[in-house]
C-alpha cells in the first residue's frame, strides 16, 4: 500500500481501520500522516489511538488499494463528564485534495461517534 499521487478518474473507497490488517494499513498511515502533518509522531502515538479508537479511524483507497486520506480520532468522558470526539490526525494526498475527501472521512467519524 502507497501514497502515490491521484491518476485521473479513480473511484475511492472509504473503509474503517481493521487492526487485524495492521502489517497493511500503519506503514501507509505514518507516511501520509508525516509527509502532510508538521508534527512527528512515534509508532507509539499511532498504536494509542488504533489499539483504543480503531472503529473512529477511516481510510480512503483508490482502485490498487493506495492509501490517499486517513482521519484518526477518539472519543472517551471530558472531565468526567459527557463523551467528547477528538480528531487526532487527518490527511489527504496532496494529488487528491480538493475533492472533499477529507470532509467525507470526517463525516464517517462523526456518524461513528453518535
Amino acid at each position: 500500500m502507497s501514497t502515490n499521487p491521484a491518476p485521473a478518474a479513480q473511484t475511492l473507497r472509504y473503509v474503517q481501520y481493521d487492526s487485524s490488517k495492521e502489517t497493511q494499513y500503519l506503514s501507509a498511515i505514518r507516511q501520509l500522516i508525516s509527509k502532510d502533518l508538521s508534527e512527528p509522531y512515534s509508532i507509539y502515538v499511532y498504536r494509542y489511538f488504533l489499539y483504543q479508537w480503531g472503529h473512529l479511524c477511516f481510510m480512503t483507497l483508490d482502485d490498487h488499494d493506495n492509501l490517499v486520506g486517513v482521519v484518526v480520532s477518539k472519543l472517551e468522558p471530558h472531565r468526567g463528564g459527557p463523551l467528547r470526539g477528538y480528531i487526532a490526525m487527518l490527511a489527504v494526498n496532496e494529488g487528491y485534495r480538493g475533492q472533499g475527501i477529507g470532509m467525507d472521512i470526517y463525516a464517517r467519524v462523526d456518524g461513528a461517534q453518535h
